[in-house]
C-alpha cells in the first residue's frame, strides 16, 4: 500500500463495495503474486476478500513519463499553483514527448483495461476514476462503450482560469475533453467547480453555473462537491488499540511538560513545511521565555524523491531542522524532535496528544490530517489551519486561520495557541469533532451515489 491520503480514505470504501481496484503495477513482485490468481485479481485478503486489486503493467519509461514527467512535474503543479512554464524549446519537446508516449499512452491503457474488465459483466458498470493521473480516460472509455456509468473525482484543487491557462493549449483541450465525458464529476469544495465551470467556457457548447452542469458534443456532465471525509469508527477503533497505546508513551516522553505541537506530511512541496520551522523559530525569537517549554514534533515521510526538486526539498528541511535545533538546544531540551517514515500507530498516538496541530499547506484539495487530528484528540488541541486547505471551508470556525505565505502570521498563530485559554480550547476541540462526525467518508460516497442513481 502506498502512504498517501487518497489510498488510506478509499480503502475502507473498497472494503464496503466488493469493487475491484485497479492499479498501475510498480512492481514485479505484484506480477508474480496476481499469475496466482483468476483473470490476475488478487482478492484482498485470500481467506475473506473484502475487494480485489487487478494490476496494470506499464513499460518502464512510458511510466516514467506518464508519472514523474507529466502528472507529478507538471500537472500537481499547475494544481498547488507553483508551476514554472519552461523558459526554453528543448523542455517543451520533452514535455509533449512525454504527454504523448507517456500520459496519452497510459490513460489509453487504462481506458482498455477497465473496458475489459466492464465485458466480464451484462450489467451496466460504475466507474470510479480517481484524480489527475486519469483525466483522459473517461474519453477513451466513452469512446468503447455505452454500457458505464463514469463518475471521477478530483482530489486536488482545481486552479482557477488564469492558473489553468498556463498548461499548452492543446493539454488544456485535451484534459476538458476527458473530464467532460464523465456523467458526474465531484470536487472538494464550491470553490474548485467554480473554478471548473470558468474553464469549460469558451471550450464547451454551454456552461450552466446555477444547475451546475455542462453540455459537451452533446453529453452532460453534472458537476458537484463533495468534501471528503474520514471513517469516523476506524480511527476511533484504532486510536485505542494497543500499538497506538504503546507508542503514547513515547509521545508523552518527548512531550514531558512542554506546551506540543505537531505536525505530519509528506515531504511535498506544497505542504509548506519549511514555513512552519521558520515560524516557530520566530516564536522562539520573539518569545525566548518559551525556550525550553514549547517543543515541535514533526512525524514525515519522503515521497517521489527521483524528482530532484522533491529531494532538494527535503534536504532543506533537514537543514532547517538542524539550523534552529543548533541555536536554540539547550543541555536539557531541543526545540524540534523529528521521527522520520514513522509507522501509522505512532503517529495517532501524537495526534491524540498534540496541543497544537500545525496544517498550513499552500494549497490542499481537503488535507485529511486537519480531520483525523481533531477527530482524536484527546487534549483538547486547537488547530492552525491554512486558508487555502480545501478543509478550511468546514473548519473555519473553530480553527486559527493563516496565510500560509505569511510566516509572520504563522508565528502570531502559534503564540495564540500558546496563550489560548482551556475554555477556548475546550470549545474549538469539540466543535471539530462535531463538524467531522456529521460528515464522514460515508456520507462523502452516498452523497455521490445519490446523486449517481438520478442519472444510472
Amino acid at each position: 500500500m502506498g502512504s498517501g491520503g487518497l489510498i488510506s480514505t478509499l480503502k475502507p470504501l473498497m472494503e464496503n463495495l466488493s469493487g475491484t481496484w485497479l492499479s498501475a503495477n510498480t512492481n514485479t513482485l505484484n506480477t508474480k503474486v496476481s499469475e496466482e490468481y483468476p483473470n490476475n485479481q488478487v482478492p484482498l485478503t485470500d481467506d475473506n476478500p473484502d475487494f480485489s486489486v487487478k494490476f496494470l503493467d506499464i513499460n518502464e519509461q512510458k511510466y516514467e513519463d506518464y508519472y514523474n514527467v507529466i502528472s507529478n512535474s507538471i500537472l500537481w503543479y499547475v494544481h498547488h499553483n507553483i508551476w514554472k512554464p519552461p523558459e526554453d524549446e528543448e523542455q517543451y519537446i520533452k514535455i509533449n514527448n512525454a504527454w504523448n508516449h507517456g500520459y496519452l499512452a497510459v490513460n489509453q491503457e487504462f481506458a482498455k483495461k477497465i473496458v475489459e474488465l466492464t465485458e466480464l459483466t451484462d450489467k451496466k458498470s460504475l466507474i470510479m476514476l480517481q484524480d489527475y493521473h486519469l483525466y483522459l480516460t473517461p474519453a477513451y472509455i466513452r469512446n468503447k462503450t455505452d454500457n458505464v456509468f463514469l463518475n471521477q473525482f478530483i482530489h486536488v484543487p482545481w486552479p482557477d482560469w488564469d492558473y489553468y491557462s498556463v498548461l499548452p493549449d492543446h493539454m488544456q483541450d485535451s484534459i476538458l475533453n476527458g473530464l467532460l465525458s464523465n456523467d458526474l464529476l465531484g470536487f472538494h469544495i464550491p470553490k474548485y467547480v467554480k473554478n471548473f465551470l470558468d474553464c469549460c467556457e469558451g471550450f464547451a457548447d454551454s456552461v450552466d453555473y446555477q444547475n451546475c452542469t455542462v453540455r459537451y458534443n452533446g453529453h452532460e456532465t453534472m458537476i458537484k462537491s463533495y468534501p471528503i471525509s474520514v471513517d469516523t469508527t476506524s480511527l476511533h477503533e484504532l486510536s485505542e488499540n494497543s500499538e497506538v497505546k504503546k507508542y503514547e508513551s513515547l509521545i508523552n516522553r518527548i512531550k514531558e511538560d512542554n506546551f506540543l505541537i505537531y505536525r505530519t506530511d509528506r515531504a511535498d512541496l506544497s505542504k509548506n513545511i519549511p514555513r512552519g520551522f521558520m515560524a516557530y523559530e520566530a516564536l522562539l525569537r520573539n518569545h525566548p521565555e518559551y525556550r525550553g517549554k514549547v517543543k515541535f514534533l514533526v512525524t514525515g515521510k519522503s515521497t517521489r524523491e527521483d524528482l530532484d526538486d522533491y529531494k532538494k526539498y527535503r534536504e532543506g528541511i533537514e537543514l532547517l531542522i538542524e539550523r534552529i535545533n543548533w541555536i536554540y538546544s539547550t543541555n536539557e531540551w531541543k526545540p524540534i524532535e523529528e521521527i522520520f517514515n514513522a509507522p501509522y500507530e505512532l503517529v495517532m498516538a501524537a495526534l491524540k496528544n498534540y496541543d497544537c496541530l500545525m496544517v498550513n499547506p499552500l494549497c490542499d484539495g481537503m488535507n485529511i490530517v486537519s480531520k483525523e487530528g481533531p477527530l482524536v484528540n484527546k487534549t483538547d488541541g486547537t488547530m492552525i489551519l491554512s486558508e487555502e486547505a480545501g478543509s478550511y471551508e468546514e473548519l473555519k470556525n473553530h480553527v486559527i486561520k493563516v496565510d500560509p505565505y505569511d510566516v509572520s502570521e504563522t508565528a502570531d498563530a502559534l503564540y495564540s495557541a500558546v496563550e489560548m485559554n482551556f475554555e477556548k480550547r475546550i470549545k474549538n476541540s469539540n466543535g471539530l469533532k462535531e463538524v467531522i462526525e456529521d460528515n464522514t467518508i460515508y456520507d462523502w460516497i452516498l452523497d455521490q451515489f445519490n446523486d449517481i442513481s438520478v442519472k444510472f
